[in-house]
């Protein structure tokens, strides 16, 4: 009878190693409790967040990365431009009519799609510039490299550094 073998690679000590399948599973059900909580005791709340997640839901659904990393940079910004709204709405009162009265100002959906947009270029952007930076980096380690191996050419001769295999050095002595 042949052993079945785990979908997931074994670690040191026989240990399954983790997939982000189960991860995901249950960052999607911290999300549904803190929701469901929400629905219960903060309906008003519970509305402003889950019409301003707006573009997080979009994020979700277009993401096609496994991480989701576009969808969790999203995420972040679009739930830090919704901080200021609710602590307003818990300042003025929680009552559905002070939620309509927000989501019916433009500022509000200007600061709450402005951060999720900055989640979205933060994205875009930081992955450049790492790769810029990493690129400058290694072009300076390059140019030194290249001094130091002048140095060396200069103190021991023009057969450091050679390309020439050292076979053909050692016949020419």
């Amino acid at each position: 009878m042949a052993k079945e073998k785990s979908a997931a690679p074994k670690l040191a000590g026989g240990k399954a190693e983790k997939t982000g399948k189960r991860s995901g599973k249950k960052t999607y059900f911290l999300i549904a409790f803190g929701m469901g909580i929400l629905l219960l005791f903060m309906l008003p709340t519970f509305l402003l967040v889950l019409i301003g997640m707006t573009p997080t839901y979009i994020a979700l659904f277009a993401d096609k990365d496994p991480d989701k990393a576009m969808t969790s940079a999203v995420a972040a910004m679009n739930f830090a431009g919704i901080v200021p709204f609710i602590i307003d709405l818990w300042v003025m009162g929680q009552n559905t009519e002070n939620v309509m009265h927000m989501l019916a100002d433009p500022m509000t959906w200007l600061v709450m799609l402005g951060a999720a947009g900055i989640g979205r270029l933060i994205v875009f952007a930081v992955p450049q510039v790492v790769a810029t930076l990493t690129l400058i980096r290694a072009e300076t380690r390059l140019k030194l490299l290249k001094k130091n191996l002048d140095s060396l050419r200069q103190s021991w001769g023009p057969d450091v550094g050679t390309t020439k295999p050292l076979n053909e050095i050692l016949r020419q002595d």
